[in-house]
């Protein structure tokens, strides 16, 4: 049965989209009988992918017309590559939608040369996941506090990305101690040299894939989630007790810098179309967007599966954004220094 939230935005949908009872308006004429592609910025089988193509299973039917939804993967740069193209090469008819790598508002704020868009002109429709990373610590510092970080070294195994970028960004502005060892091929092989005892935790390691990965483990016992890394606490680890981060830091440059930083883990799984749009369309696929995550069967399918939905609307999105693109200059400039200090876009 569909909640009342549901069964009052389609009342407001069908009356927004029809102009008489039986009688299509132009949104659903031009839908009927089409085809949407689903751009990933990543390759088959990751977090991108899987979300893209959990949402693809259900979004067509809320928007009019019922247009069917084709995933197709567009790898490239760190998901650069996908946004270039959604920006300036997809026809804007609202027959392209994107699914963005949060981390392309980081490549824009470090001007980086293969940008070639503006984050805030695409048309966003929501997002699905809201994100914290976590660090998980076993053996000796299995019971390490957050002013422990502080104070004491841990040994960690990362992977390329996030795992490597936060600790290195965590130990300049938040003056923790992670000694890091790079080189390990995903964070699964990094959860099986904490069994072994070869380190001690991970870092930075997303919490929507953490809470499902390492369930056995954490279950076990063998590791323990120690804090959670964002500009807002996530309610599971809050349900949890694991300590947010940021309670932790004083007030200053260098928490400014952080919260600049991690900004963009709110929209982990952000959607949004070509500039240009035609609004009704536009609207109408914001409107399917917002259906779909509050769909009764897509929330329970989502659950059997371990996905954490979130919703979270386009101008909540926007909203975000400024928090990174208008942030005063000197913070955007620390923050750019410590991002290239750490690896990102290297």
């Amino acid at each position: 049965m569909k909640s009342a939230v549901t069964s009052w935005l389609t009342a407001i949908m069908t009356s927004f989209l029809f102009v008489s009872s039986g009688t299509a308006g132009p949104v659903e004429d031009f839908y009927r009988g089409k085809q949407i592609a689903l751009i990933v910025p990543s390759g088959v089988g990751g977090g991108y992918d899987l979300y893209s193509r959990f949402l693809a299973r259900y979004l067509g039917k809320h928007i009019p017309g019922s247009p069917s939804v084709v995933v197709k993967n567009m790898p490239g740069a760190g998901g650069i590559a996908a946004a270039n193209y959604i920006y300036s090469i997809a026809p804007a008819d609202g027959l392209t939608i994107g699914s963005f790598q949060n981390t392309i508002t980081l490549n824009q704020l470090a001007k980086m040369p293969s940008v070639k868009f503006d984050v805030r002109k695409f048309g966003w429709i929501g997002n699905m996941s809201i994100a914290s990373t976590i660090c998980a610590f076993s053996g000796g510092a299995r019971n390490l506090g957050v002013n422990d970080l502080l104070s004491q070294e841990v040994l960690i195994g990362a992977t390329f990305g996030s795992p490597s970028l936060i600790p290195s960004i965590l130990n300049s502005l938040a003056g923790t101690h992670f000694k890091i060892v790079q080189g390990y091929v995903s964070t699964s092989n990094v959860l099986i040299a904490m069994e072994s005892g070869e380190v001690n935790g991970l870092c930075g390691w997303s919490w929507d894939g953490a809470r499902v990965n390492a369930q056995d483990m954490l279950s076990r016992g063998v590791a323990k989630v120690a804090v959670d890394i964002a500009i807002q606490p996530q309610p599971e680890l809050q349900k949890l007790g694991v300590p947010f981060l940021m309670d932790s830091l004083p007030a200053g440059e260098k928490k400014d810098v952080l919260n600049v930083i991690l900004s963009t883990q709110v929209y982990n799984r952000p959607f949004g179309v070509p500039p240009g749009v035609p609004e009704d369309r536009l609207q109408a696929l914001r409107t399917a967007f917002e259906l779909t995550m509050r769909d009764t069967e897509v929330r329970a399918e989502a659950e059997k599966l371990g996905l954490d939905l979130q919703y979270l609307a386009p101008e909540k999105i926007v909203s975000l954004l400024g928090l990174a693109l208008d942030a005063p200059v000197g913070i955007q400039e620390r923050a750019i220094e410590e991002l290239r200090k750490a690896g990102f876009g290297g």
